[in-house]
């Protein structure tokens, strides 16, 4: 069989082609490039698809998290050097999210199965500055929404989710987005939801965490719906973290096949459940009243160097998420974190298959196949 690539976006948005072309010319005759009629609609139709009340596009993933926490600062929930609760097992972008709000991140351990935060070690990391908690949904699996909210109104703590890979996920079938008060999206072309290049969002719930955000992603400016009604007035210091006209266009397109897209993960994730009987692997779990996303097909294997060597020799590609935890990184040596021993474990174990709409029935067919044949 011929190569099987862990994802090939430049297929996966072929039939997306002419519309984009289309689409850009009419947001070129119409000369508004940046939060125009097209980043509205998206906005509208994202924030109804997460049964949330707004949206907010912004740049990317990193920025959402940034001007969430800037927002908490503002209405006067968070304040400078302030400890934030985030999972050991994340991508850097959390972090720097974090940091660049002002704010100080402290790791709490993950669960092995889910590889969320381990929500029995909340509590026992609480400290006298903490004051936030950012949930990661890395993968795709939902968080233990009840838990963590219940620990979160026990010790005041503002909550902001990270669901840069959970987009589709839900919890007791309220979906992502919904219940927490702010969640950040990716849309990088790889996600689940993908754009043509960076892109991100913020949904809500609150009024007056929409307004604040819809000002901090324009230099902090009094938003304006016509640029007639533009008064230059900046009411806070805000970042330039605005999304495109292009980029929300293509968002709004795909955002209608969204559902039958996820449909199609679903199904390729419970034949790989159901068929992936190789013992020297672990499979990812669903806990009870969740849904996944399958963003990333994630399985933990002892052996997983000679696994990912053998499956590239059969021709199937594969990507660590990711070859070295964020503490771990030479950007962040001047800091001391907790030990995570369960994080530090599976990232010797990790390895994620592919998983995507694209897949044909006979190329799943081989993956598990091979997997099986593996020892």
């Amino acid at each position: 069989m011929k190569n099987i690539k862990f994802y090939n976006l430049s297929i996966l948005n072929k039939k997306y082609e002419k519309y984009f072309i289309s689409s850009f010319k009419k947001i070129n005759n119409n000369g508004r490039y940046i939060i125009g009629s097209y980043v509205k609609k998206f906005e509208k139709k994202l924030s109804n698809f997460c049964n949330s009340r707004y949206a907010v596009g912004v740049g990317n993933c990193v920025d959402a998290i940034k001007l969430s926490f800037m927002t908490l600062k503002i209405v006067g929930n968070l304040k400078d050097g302030d400890e934030v609760l985030v999972p050991a097992n994340t991508y850097v972008a959390s972090i720097i999210g974090i940091l660049s709000a002002n704010l100080v991140p402290k790791i709490v351990d993950i669960n092995s199965s889910t590889f969320n935060i381990n929500v029995s070690q909340i509590e026992e990391s609480i400290t006298k500055k903490t004051k936030a908690i950012l949930v990661v949904e890395l993968y795709g699996h939902p968080s233990e929404v009840d838990v963590i909210n219940k620990i979160a109104k026990k010790y005041k703590l503002q909550v902001v989710l990270d669901a840069a890979q959970s987009l589709g996920a839900s919890y007791k079938k309220k979906n992502v987005g919904s219940y927490f008060d702010l969640t950040c999206f990716s849309f990088f072309p790889g996600k689940n939801l993908g754009a043509f290049g960076d892109a991100g969002a913020i949904v809500t719930k609150s009024k007056k965490n929409y307004e604040i955000l819809n000002s901090l992603r324009n230099y902090g400016e009094k938003p304006f719906s016509d640029l007639k009604d533009r008064k230059y007035i900046n009411n806070y210091i805000g970042v330039n973290s605005r999304l495109d006209e292009i980029q929300a266009s293509v968002l709004l397109r795909k955002l209608k096949n969204f559902k039958r897209d996820q449909a199609n993960r679903e199904k390729i994730a419970n034949f790989y459940n159901k068929n992936i009987i190789n013992k020297l692997l672990i499979k990812p779990v669903q806990l009870k009243h969740t849904n996944h996303a399958w963003h990333l097909y994630v399985v933990k294997c002892k052996y997983r160097n000679k696994l990912k060597k053998y499956l590239k020799k059969n021709g199937i590609e594969t990507m660590i998420h990711y070859p070295r935890p964020f503490y771990k990184q030479p950007a962040f040596s001047q800091f001391i974190f907790d030990k995570t021993p369960t994080t530090d474990k599976i990232y010797n174990e990790i390895l994620s298959i592919p998983l995507h709409p694209n897949l044909k029935k006979k190329e799943i067919q081989y993956i598990v196949k091979i997997i099986n044949e593996f020892k």
